[in-house]
């Protein structure tokens, strides 16, 4: 078994220098977009089996009672008006080369007004880089890495996202040549015959360059040109500064004039005053109306536009997390000071160089965030350290005109986001209870053997179930976003109502493998989009919009099912340390959870005073379920 630190040293280890002599990651022999436009579109569900799996994901959550009234109302929708939406909505699909959630679920992100740090930007982690373990250092190979693979993306150099069932056919230079031979319509299907699957990457056009803008009702995404922004804009304390990365010929500034631009911010005094990046945590409706003040000078319009157009946000924090709870506060939101929650992304340096990346969720769902995550670690851990020089172009700070009515605005909104933070919970535990080898002899799933314990440490503190959320992605269709896996099912049920009882090893170890068995088969069908969650969705934002919302969903299940008490989420990267987001409401609790052949760790968050408890019946239902099903497997 390797320990965190371990798996550090190997991954520098396996870190090779393989980087073009022309500044490039790699150059691929498929060019990046090369399946654009040849994916597969994102099929409806048909109307019944959606109902059908509405009505399974309701029963282990309502009485007899709720449930008997709810497929009443099912029955009235899948024979009325649903049927005339669904009609609508196939329609409306069918003339667009699209995901039929994509816009509905953009818009839903956007609309969204609570504050985005907490409620929707998570974080990354990385693994260590032993031999840069100081903030000016962590931060240049960082940088430099990210600048190169943005290079790499731009010129068409980057590796398609595929994912490869069967590698030994795939990963060959035959199939390079067929899927680059056949018409650019057929790329895909072409790939899909030597069992390889090409992966929606539009969301690549939002990484770099990108921002979210606050307006009032609705914000929107907003992108830039490279000639606009060469930069990335560095926060410290209060302050702002621009440090280009790119050239203006496009090709990248050297690690050592980077390190050295980095090197004169922190040598200049920390400015303590009004933090602006404050108000990119409040109301997102009072933040517009704090921006449309701001942008109204033309000094601030100018800086402004500094912070937007930038590629992306590096924070340089002058206090460092001590333990993984302060540490997962620390880069899921901090103080707020030198945040800027609105960028696609912002990469979180700490003075020992703890490095993590936090990203706002509106433009993406983490499939291009993590590949830039994997690649750059690799990049920046093969990189020697660097030397600081005086740059070419020397780090430019950033001048604003702080009208009193905005300095009084941050100052409530640092109050609000102080009082935000407070009042969620945060807890880790980390076990070697299970790990992948054990699950591995035990020979179920690793995801569902782990959600599964979730449902049961809720059924031991609760006596009931929770309405669960699992993300799965859809990437593998043209704008694919997600869809949610729903954990808590009749089996989950009867797994978790078998422990209670106390029933025989037997008939729990039996009960414990068909809701894991069951939860794998319903993964499956959600990455293929076969859920029902974003089809209901899609049809009542069309309801909506028509003004004739069906009782179904004023239903008190449908209520209750929306009313998400466990929302969880699994990364699995070679370079991630750990990770966490909020939980999504004042019942919730936020469940990021990774396992490694070391062991398994679980961040929960929560507004919930009985944290501490689930985490304890988190750790017994881990404990329980693996002795009842190495009990099985001796008695057979």
């Amino acid at each position: 078994a390797q320990s965190p630190t371990n798996m550090a040293v190997n991954v520098l280890r396996q870190s090779v220098r393989r980087v073009t002599t022309d500044g490039y990651l790699h150059k691929t022999n498929i060019p990046t977009m090369h399946f654009q436009d040849s994916l597969l579109k994102l099929a409806i569900p048909k109307l019944e089996e959606t109902l059908k799996r509405y009505v399974s994901s309701a029963t282990p959550l309502v009485t007899s009672e709720e449930l008997a009234h709810t497929k009443k109302l099912v029955a009235d929708f899948g024979k009325g008006v649903g049927v005339q939406l669904d009609r609508e909505l196939r329609l409306k699909n069918a003339q667009k080369y699209s995901s039929y959630i994509s816009e509905p679920w953009f818009d839903m992100y956007l609309k969204d007004r609570r504050p985005l740090p907490i409620n929707t930007n998570p974080q990354m982690t990385f693994l260590d880089d032993p031999t840069k373990a100081n903030q000016v250092q962590r931060a240049t190979s960082f940088l430099v890495a990210a600048a190169r693979y943005y290079r790499t993306v731009r010129d068409g150099h980057l590796k398609p996202e595929i994912f490869h069932t069967k590698p030994q056919r795939s990963q060959t230079t035959r199939y390079e040549k067929a899927v680059t031979f056949v018409p650019k319509k057929a790329a895909t299907i072409v790939s899909m015959l030597f069992g390889a699957y090409p992966l929606d990457m539009s969301q690549y056009d939002r990484l770099f360059h990108s921002t979210r803008i606050p307006q009032v009702g609705k914000d929107k995404l907003q992108s830039y040109s490279e000639s606009e922004g060469r930069h990335v804009i560095v926060q410290r304390g209060s302050d702002f500064w621009t440090v280009p990365v790119l050239r203006p010929d496009g090709t990248a500034v050297p690690a050592d004039e980077i390190a050295g631009a980095l090197t004169a911010i922190l040598a200049t005094p920390k400015n303590t005053g009004p933090a602006l990046g404050v108000l990119t945590t409040a109301d997102r409706d009072v933040w517009a109306k704090e921006r449309a003040t701001l942008v109204a000078d033309p000094q601030n319009a100018k800086s402004l536009h500094a912070v937007d157009s930038a590629l992306f946000a590096l924070s340089l924090e002058d206090t460092t997390p001590h333990g993984l709870v302060e540490e997962q506060r620390f880069f899921l939101h901090g103080n707020a000071r030198a945040r800027w929650f609105d960028k696609s992304f912002q990469l979180i340096v700490a003075p020992n160089g703890r490095t993590a990346v936090n990203f706002e969720h509106a433009w993406g769902d983490g499939v291009a965030v993590l590949r830039f995550f994997n690649e750059t670690h690799t990049d920046a851990c093969a990189q020697p350290q660097a030397s600081p020089r005086t740059p070419a172009a020397a780090p430019e700070l950033l001048k604003w005109n702080l009208a009193p009515s905005t300095v009084a605005a941050i100052a409530t909104a640092t109050a609000q986001f102080e009082a935000q933070a407070k009042a969620v919970h945060a807890l880790i535990l980390q076990t070697d209870m299970v790990d992948t080898n054990v699950l591995r002899q035990l020979q179920v799933g690793a995801d569902g053997f782990l959600q599964m314990s979730f449902q049961l440490a809720h059924h031991r503190l609760t006596g009931k179930n929770g309405s669960t959320y699992e993300s799965a992605s859809t990437a593998g269709f043209k704008h694919g976003r997600t869809e949610t896996i729903r954990s808590a099912t009749p089996l989950s049920d009867a797994m978790c109502k078998a422990y209670a009882s106390n029933a025989a090893a037997g008939e729990r170890a039996a009960a414990t493998k068909a809701a894991i068995e069951n939860h794998a088969k319903l993964s499956k069908e959600a990455l293929f989009g076969k859920g029902w969650d974003r089809h209901l969705f899609a049809l009542r934002v069309l309801a909506e919009q028509q003004g004739n919302v069906h009782a179904l969903y004023k239903d008190p299940t449908y209520k209750t099912l929306s009313n998400i008490i466990l929302s969880t989420s699994t990364l699995s990267s070679p370079a991630l340390d750990g990770g966490g987001f909020g939980p999504v409401g004042p019942d919730c609790i936020g469940i990021g959870y990774g396992i490694r052949d070391y062991g398994g760790r679980f961040t929960l968050m929560s507004q919930r005073s009985d944290l501490g408890d689930f985490m304890e019946c988190l750790h017994s239902s881990l404990r329980d379920m693996r002795s009842t099903l190495e009990q099985a497997g001796k008695a057979h």
